[in-house]
């Protein structure tokens, strides 16, 4: 296996770990485990968000990669601050709004020099985390 598709492969593996643990932290909150779940996948996309990333975009810059990582940590830790019933959990899921959108935005920015496959994957996540922080924020 080449080392692009096993990092687009653990890239694609830690954002379901993530999505799914929002989604149930969301619908039974107070889990711890699904709060761990949430606050590792976080630490993993900040941390190594511009290594895992290159699945997705080969070529691109490490400070691009990184501010996608640091993106997608955003998001998931307000995720996490919602599914342990932290205070500020209201505020963080308000600006994860404009972090999905910034992500979207940059990914529509930076189409031509994505893969085919790469800019779906970006677009689908993108879209499926401002889905995610939209219903949450409206049930808060």
């Amino acid at each position: 296996m080449k080392k692009t598709n096993a990092l687009s492969l653990i890239c694609t593996i830690t954002f379901l770990i993530g999505i799914v643990a929002a989604l149930l932290g969301f619908l039974n909150r107070g889990n711890q485990l699904l709060t761990y779940s949430l606050l590792v996948v976080s630490i993993i996309y900040l941390i190594s968000g511009w290594y895992i990333f290159k699945g997705y975009h080969p070529e691109g810059h490490p400070l691009l990669l990184f501010l996608m990582g640091y993106l997608y940590s955003s998001v998931f830790m307000s995720f996490t601050l919602v599914t342990a019933d932290w205070p500020m959990a209201k505020t963080f899921v308000t600006i994860a709004i404009a972090w999905s959108l910034i992500q979207i935005v940059m990914v529509i920015t930076i189409r031509k020099k994505l893969t085919r496959e790469g800019f779906i994957q970006f677009l689908i996540e993108g879209f499926l985390m401002l889905t995610m922080t939209i219903v949450i924020l409206s049930s808060l």
